[in-house]
């Protein structure tokens, strides 16, 4: 079993905030199931994890809307107003496809939000749930997120894309801020985003260095497999960055059980709610 844990679908004619469109004339058409099933065959992924991109609950709805149909979207990862009052989930827990909540930091101009009382409040609801908790953040969030992180009841928490170490972040303050969030027994990281990071330089060793600190720092018990597609398209091709990823992990020369973990058992235990149909295998390509 082969799990993405992080990928996105977007249509643009749905006029959703959706800043990646905005941003990069590359990512102004539709992103949809078909256009990435065949690569997920090609390289042996399972299915993955669909995650919101804008701010708003029309989206998560569009995303729930897109799973039902979709067997290969084992999950979905919501946004919800974690500044507002009190939430009780109930209606997301109602969906049997909604497996976590996005804390989606980087589009928030305040850096200490997620220490807010009311942020604080509901992430522990979702905790308490059953849901996991995702964390978008970089350099500027990373002292608030250990803040908040202590605060939080037990439950598993998700970061995206290696905390998000971009090429002007000093490489000590990052792998300090790792050991800060790692501490958390319940505290995941997925090995994703380098190609975002660091586009045409993501191949080079500087940046894949990136990879053997997030190894030695979390362990090959909490690292996750995670494309973010299609964000990753500008650079990447999602095959290359499977491919980046499986030659890693060979060369680290972990156990097969290791192996399996960062691609599928760590996204199964930082997902409680995730439920892998029985009848959905990926082909072994020819």
């Amino acid at each position: 079993m082969r799990i993405d844990a992080h990928l996105h679908f977007w249509k643009p004619g749905c006029g959703f905030d959706n800043r990646p469109i905005a941003d990069q004339a590359a990512y102004r058409r539709d992103f949809l199931p078909a256009d990435v099933l065949p690569e997920l065959d090609a390289c042996r992924i399972d299915g993955a994890i669909l995650v919101q991109t804008a701010p708003q609950t029309e989206e998560s709805d569009w995303c729930i809307e897109l799973a039902r149909d979709e067997p290969r979207i084992f999950g979905v990862t919501a946004w919800v107003n974690l500044d507002g009052p009190p939430i009780e989930y109930v209606s997301l827990i109602a969906e049997p496809k909604v497996v976590g909540i996005r804390a989606q930091l980087r589009r928030i101009e305040d850096a200490a939000f997620v220490t807010r009382p009311n942020v604080v409040a509901n992430l522990g609801a979702a905790l308490r749930a059953g849901l996991n908790v995702t964390v978008l953040a970089e350099a500027r969030h990373y002292q608030h997120v250990a803040a908040a992180l202590a605060r939080l009841p037990d439950g598993p928490v998700t970061l995206n894309h290696l905390a998000l170490p971009f090429p002007d972040v000093e490489r000590g303050r990052w792998r300090a801020a790792l050991r800060d969030f790692a501490r958390r027994p319940q505290t995941y990281l997925q090995l994703s985003g380098l190609p975002f990071l660091f586009q045409e330089r993501w191949r080079e060793a500087d940046a894949r260095s990136l990879l053997e600190d997030a190894l030695e720092i979390f362990g090959p018990g909490r690292l996750m497999f995670a494309s973010d597609y299609p964000m990753l398209l500008r650079f990447a091709t999602y095959r290359e960055w499977v491919v980046a990823v499986d030659d890693f992990l060979g060369a680290q020369r972990l156990s097969d059980d290791d192996v399996a973990a960062v691609f599928a058992d760590n996204v199964r235990r930082a997902n409680p709610r995730l439920r892998v149909p029985a009848n959905v295998v990926a082909p072994i390509p020819s």
